[in-house]
């Protein structure tokens, strides 16, 4: 048997105009209490004094002046920092819940998390503890994100992420009936200062790769070899297992992530890259050394703590640390070029354009907006021996340049 609602909307003329009242029903008994004005339990939620004359602002303000405990005289009270924790909270979010029950890959749990670290770590300390949600208004959205200006500690691209989450909730909030529809939910983007991916000279990799390759530890110089000969990226290199090399091929088709796991790669789009058959014999012997061989079978980058997958900061880490302690670059250097673990894909990019059609490129690179079912029937093996060509061309000469 269906539920009954919970309260009864009507209207009752007085004298020259109708007004919307509500009859709430006893949670308890389920019998209808005396009925309450909307424009007074409008006055109490502080949302004004102007007549409410819409069926569906009437409709709201009875249902908020429920959640809110005015009726039934509880305390408990929706904030705003409980109802934004609760959203990006994958356990409780209604609307993750249904949006990955309608499609299982529209959103990353990666990405509702990483949400969720900006939202606690710089919002909730800009809002009131006991700030309500129903009091949200343009002016306090509008004073959070120049709070997040004026600490400069975040990029305008951050910021800009961190107010659209924002958005998003509020949206969400209106939606449910929680705020009024006409409760401003956007601010105005900040204008965001683009900064280009730097990548390093062909002088600055030679003398990186001379380096890495003296190193005991094998993981750097490995990843570092791999992403500049094949564009991969750091998640793709994480997750890669010896059962997707073969016959001098990488077939790129899981990616790691910390809380999704093993996944699909970035554009949910499998790819297959040439790799140096030298390279690829070092990956799999690399592989073998794992220790911990009730693990992932196969795994090539395992980590020396326990043998699963490395840390998601590792690789670039490493990176900029060998850079550093080489005398390449120094820290502000690296900063101030913007020179991460994930510029040795920019890099192969640029190495191999040019050399090689710029289809096959995107194909290989995994800039490619084609869906690929089978890369054989797309790529001729011509169109791979011109990649290799480039590759050995271009790339490996900085790789394995003598001292």
């Amino acid at each position: 048997m269906a539920s009954k609602a919970p309260f009864t909307l009507c209207r009752v003329k007085n004298k020259e105009r109708y007004s919307y009242y509500v009859m709430y029903r006893d949670p308890n008994t389920q019998k209808r209490l005396t009925k309450k004005s909307i424009d007074r339990l409008k006055n109490k939620l502080n949302l004004g004094y102007e007549m409410v004359t819409r069926r569906e602002e009437a409709t709201i303000i009875a249902q908020r002046a429920l959640d809110e405990g005015i009726i039934f005289n509880s305390t408990k009270k929706l904030t705003f920092n409980k109802f934004l924790l609760d959203f990006y909270n994958l356990d409780k979010s209604e609307y993750f819940k249904r949006k990955l029950m309608l499609d299982s890959h529209s959103v990353s749990p990666d990405y509702i998390a990483t949400r969720c670290n900006l939202i606690k770590n710089h919002v909730l300390p800009l809002i009131e503890t006991d700030y309500e949600l129903s009091r949200i208004n343009l002016d306090k959205l509008e004073s959070i994100q120049t709070q997040l200006v004026q600490k400069e500690k975040l990029s305008s691209t951050t910021i800009n992420q961190i107010m659209g989450s924002i958005s998003l909730a509020l949206e969400f909030a209106k939606k449910k009936n929680y705020i009024l529809q006409s409760t401003a939910t956007k601010v105005d983007s900040i204008k965001a200062k683009g900064k280009t991916r730097g990548i390093l000279t062909q002088e600055e990799t030679a003398e990186l790769m001379r380096y890495l390759r003296g190193l005991s530890n094998r993981r750097i110089y490995l990843s570092c070899y791999l992403s500049l000969v094949t564009g991969m990226r750091s998640g793709e290199i994480r997750a890669l297992n010896t059962k997707n090399i073969k016959d001098g091929l990488i077939n790129v088709d899981v990616a790691y992530a910390n809380i999704a796991g093993f996944k699909e790669p970035k554009g949910k789009k499998s790819r297959i890259v040439p790799c140096p058959n030298e390279l690829l014999d070092q990956l799999k012997s690399f592989a073998l050394l794992n220790p911990y061989k009730s693990k992932e079978v196969g795994l090539v980058f395992w980590s020396a703590r326990g043998g699963n997958v490395v840390s998601s900061h590792y690789f670039n880490t490493k990176f900029k640390e060998s850079l550093v302690r080489s005398n390449i670059l120094t820290d502000k250097q690296i900063e101030d070029r913007n020179i991460s673990f994930h510029s040795l894909r920019h890099m192969a990019n640029t190495l191999l354009r040019g050399s090689v059609d710029e289809y096959i490129l995107r194909l290989t690179i995994g800039h490619s907006s084609e869906q690929i079912s089978d890369i054989y029937s797309h790529i001729e093996e011509t169109a791979l021996k011109t990649l290799r060509s480039a590759q050995e061309k271009n790339i490996l000469p900085l790789i394995n340049e003598k001292d």
